[in-house]
């Protein structure tokens, strides 16, 4: 069941971004297990899979950001540094966003509880879900074929 405060949430921000035209930097992962299958969340706010991540802290690093963000919402813990994936610019509904992808390769996990994440699962990258996000199956597109270091539009 989605989470109607959160879901009003999610759309009073997208009103925020149109009318503040703030820039904000983000950061997903593309976390792969040893069988090479990438792990998808659902969040409680959206229907949908994407990758996990979230927003840059003013003053935080994103390779911090992506590290905290995990640990919140999937409980994972890279265990050698993130590899960079790509950095993409979204400029849709009014917004200046910047997308900074890393790619996690070895990494251990333990149980976390959060409240956006309503389910998280791993996919191998020929077989995502049906409704997995549009930059989310376009990330895991380019992983698979092994384009690394990759600039553009989200």
């Amino acid at each position: 069941m989605k989470n109607p405060l959160l879901i009003a949430a999610d759309k009073l921000r997208h009103v925020w971004w149109f009318v503040a035209r703030q820039t904000s930097v983000g950061v997903l992962a593309l976390v792969v297990d040893d069988a090479g299958r990438v792990l998808l969340v659902e969040h409680t706010y959206r229907r949908g899979w994407y990758l996990p991540g979230g927003g840059v802290r003013p003053k935080e690093a994103p390779e911090d950001a992506l590290r905290r963000e995990l640990r919140e919402e999937v409980g994972v813990e890279p265990t050698e540094p993130p590899r960079l994936h790509g950095v993409y610019a979204n400029f849709a509904e009014g917004k200046s966003d910047y997308i900074v992808v890393f790619a996690v390769e070895r990494w251990t996990r333990r149980p976390a509880r959060s409240l956006e994440i309503e389910d998280s699962r791993f996919y191998a990258p020929a077989d995502l879900p049906e409704d997995a996000s549009g930059p989310a199956r376009k990330r895991v597109e380019e992983y698979a074929a092994g384009k690394t270091g990759v600039f553009g539009p989200w």
